[in-house]
């Protein structure tokens, strides 16, 4: 039986590549690294990188980015169907990705950091604006000042 074949949009992939070169081959391979008699936990045998939004978000600072996630699946686990979703841990890790500038942020409690502090780096939470929408500037459609202030007359100083 073949497997179908997956078309993800480009966007989509490309934020997938990023993720899985700067982040998930890493964490693989520091987890490889570690001492077999180790008390630290038992690493996971296979991860898959999800990217949550369709669509690119745009940040306060103008750069677009995507959300995602990333499932873990470990142990016994791993004789069933790769495609089995109930054994996959869900959201292990989440975040977000700028695929522009390769930068990967992820998420701990209200705040994102750079994705160094999962290979042992020392990093400092972004700023606000990271990984979070701009807001959506609404046009109210009341006057304003300058559009009162044009419709002739003197502003209601006659007598």
């Amino acid at each position: 039986m073949q497997r179908p074949i997956e078309i993800k949009p480009m966007a989509e992939a490309t934020a997938t590549a990023v993720v899985e070169k700067q982040l998930v081959k890493p964490l693989t391979e520091k987890e490889a690294r570690r001492s077999r008699f180790s008390r630290s936990y038992i690493p996971p045998l296979a991860r898959r990188v999800r990217v949550l939004d369709g669509e690119r978000s745009t940040d306060g600072r103008g750069a677009e980015f995507a959300a995602f996630a990333v499932d873990e699946r470990s142990g016994l686990f791993l004789r069933h169907a790769a495609d089995d979703s109930s054994r996959w841990r869900k959201d292990a890790i989440v975040g977000c990705v700028y695929p522009a500038r390769d930068e990967i942020f992820i998420k701990r409690g209200d705040k994102f950091f750079d994705a160094g502090l999962l290979l042992g780096k020392r990093t400092a939470a972004a700023d606000d604006t990271v990984c979070r929408p701009a807001p959506t500037r609404i046009d109210s459609g009341l006057p304003t000042l300058a559009s009162t202030s044009r419709r002739g007359g003197t502003g209601g100083a006659e007598r």
